[in-house]
């Protein structure tokens, strides 16, 4: 597979770092990128190779820059290469070079991009996995979208993924399920039930009663003992409410390869006790106090000797228990055991997409996951702010349905799992995000996931047009003989700048687990052809070189956006 221009660039950049200044770290090239300048006249890519290079080496940036500057300007596709600010080196290309990489990307527009970072690594990327005790709202939509996102950016990255959702039907979040349901198949019979005060009130579970009423009749409405009643219940009420959960998901166009359930885990597997007794053979598991919980009324504390972690040989300010009181597995237990079993698996790469406000318990895990392997870079949480949903920018009211969300069915419903993806991908994942239901069913510029189909419809559109003038057909893989560099007029080469650097910007955001950079670049792509349409006339008949030069670099516009679009799981029609 041919590299793109790009990481060619990129090679040659850090090849001739290493040849000038060789007493330089090597672990200092990944950090020295080539990316576009903001202004278009600063040429076509800027490195910061001299930024980088000039602290460790104890040097004055300008000097760096000035030494690199010879090497660099010898590679064939630089036109021109010239030191700028406080050290940046701004590239020009040659026009040839540029429709020469052109020519590469339309030969295969599906593996423009595709990268080998990920070298086959099995990677496991866990997301939505909310308790199964009712129907996903939006703010979980969210964590869907982003976790979808990671996946698709990590497979174009190279890597074998997983994508699973951890079925939490161990805790006692089952038990109140269970009760909560029990109250209301009681009710179906004339029968007074009552709802924990911790329980789930939302109408949907009258509709799992009526389900279990049913399919056994009276069976259980003499039946009071609890114990009796969760234990012969609970799976019925896990089904129940994970087949809502999984009719959101499917609405959203995402599958997962596996429903990992939890209390299976625990009951017919020993990876809890395993991973313990793993972690005490390397003397990171003892049995001790915690001090008081800080922040809490503590005359009254009372320590009580616990399995815990010793979290605080991984600098950690606290040891973290394993079990609680009762002898049960905690939250934190529970993470173990779970993550202990996808290394078992042979996933070497963990991502969870996980609300921010579980942000406490990243750090704990992940020294424990540390500990299990030795490794420090193996789990990798990316975490989430929720959605607060407008119409018109008012808030928008909570479903009668579920009690007390905005179903995601319902947003859904009304705005299509495009704009909806596309929106929960506009911002870091760590932002909060408003949601305006009215804005984003609009048909204008002004909606972003419009603005961006429509520059793909645009494009096909002119292709069609092509057709329809008798023009001649732009073949896939065009000779530079057939192309004229001249018009690749300023409006056109700031569309092919952005091509250029697709494959540098889909490793950057596949590094960082960041896919709201496809959605970025996916709108700065649109209105760049946006703007370039709006400028020149694209379609002349008179000239035909020129006219198939646009028309090829439009095409492969086309392709990187449908493949960006793709990417963040929206479609890209041919026709609005």
């Amino acid at each position: 597979m041919m590299l793109p221009l790009h990481t060619i660039l990129t090679n040659h950049l850090h090849a001739v770092v290493q040849q000038v200044f060789p007493q330089a770290d090597a672990a200092l090239l990944p950090s020295i990128t080539l990316e576009a300048p903001r202004d278009a006249t600063h040429g076509d890519f800027a490195t910061n190779a001299a930024m980088v290079l000039a602290k460790p080496l104890n040097q004055n940036p300008k000097a760096v820059a000035e030494a690199l500057l010879p090497s660099i300007s010898a590679h064939a596709a630089v036109a021109k290469a010239e030191v700028a600010g406080p050290g940046f080196i701004n590239l020009t290309l040659h026009p040839q070079a540029i429709l020469q990489e052109l020519t590469v990307l339309r030969r295969n527009p599906s593996a423009y991009g595709q990268l080998t970072l990920g070298h086959g690594q099995r990677a496991m990327v866990e997301f939505v996995s909310i308790n199964p005790t009712g129907p996903i709202h939006v703010g979980h939509g969210r964590n869907a979208v982003f976790g979808e996102a990671i996946a698709r950016l990590l497979t174009k990255a190279g890597y074998s993924v997983h994508r699973e959702y951890l079925v939490n039907d161990a805790g006692n979040q089952i038990r109140v399920l269970v009760l909560s349901l029990y109250a209301r198949y009681r009710e179906l019979f004339g029968e007074e039930g009552s709802i924990p005060a911790d329980g789930y009130g939302g109408e949907y579970l009258i509709e799992i009663a009526e389900q279990l009423k049913a399919r056994d009749g009276a069976k259980w409405l003499a039946l009071r003992d609890e114990e009796t009643l969760v234990a012969e219940l609970r799976a019925f009420a896990v089904e129940a409410c994970l087949n809502l959960i999984k009719a959101d998901i499917a609405t959203l166009g995402i599958t997962f390869d596996q429903y990992f359930s939890e209390h299976t885990m625990h009951t017919e597997t020993t990876r809890m006790r395993d991973a313990v007794a793993l972690l005490r053979a390397k003397g990171l598991i003892y049995e001790g106090t915690l001090p008081p919980p800080k922040g809490k009324d503590v005359a009254n504390y009372q320590p009580v000797e616990l399995t815990l972690f010793k979290a605080t040989d991984f600098g950690l300010p606290e040891d973290q228990a394993v079990y609680n009181r009762r002898g049960a597995p905690t939250y934190f237990g529970q993470d173990i055991a779970y993550h202990y079993d996808k290394l078992q698996r042979g996933f070497t790469m963990l991502v969870t997409v996980i609300g921010i406000d579980q942000a406490g318990a990243f750090k704990p895990l992940a020294k424990a996951i540390e500990a299990l392997t030795g490794q420090p870079d193996i789990y990798h949480p990316v975490a989430y702010e929720m959605v607060k949903v407008l119409r018109n920018g008012e808030p928008v009211k909570l479903s009668k349905r579920a009690g007390n969300i905005v179903l995601l069915s319902d947003v859904l419903a009304e705005v299509g799992p495009d704009a909806f993806r596309f929106a929960m991908l506009g911002v870091k994942p760590t932002t909060p995000l408003i949601f305006d239901l009215a804005k984003a069913v609009e048909k204008t510029l002004e909606n972003p996931v419009f603005y961006a189909q429509y520059a793909h419809a645009r494009l096909a559109s002119v292709a069609r047009q092509a057709t329809t003038l008798g023009l001649p057909d732009v073949p896939t893989q065009p000779t530079l003989e057939t192309l004229d560099a001249a018009a690749l007029t300023p409006h056109a080469m700031a569309v092919a700048r952005l091509l250029l650097i697709y494959p540098s910007m889909l490793e950057q955001a596949a590094r960082a687990l960041e896919p709201h950079r496809l959605a970025t670049y996916a709108t700065q792509l649109a209105s760049t052809v946006h703007s370039w349409y709006a400028a020149e006339k694209w379609l002349d008949e008179a000239a035909p070189t020129a006219t198939a030069t646009r028309l090829h670099l439009a095409a492969a516009a086309k392709a990187i956006l449908a493949d960006g679009l793709e990417l963040c799981g929206v479609s890209a029609p041919e026709t609005m």
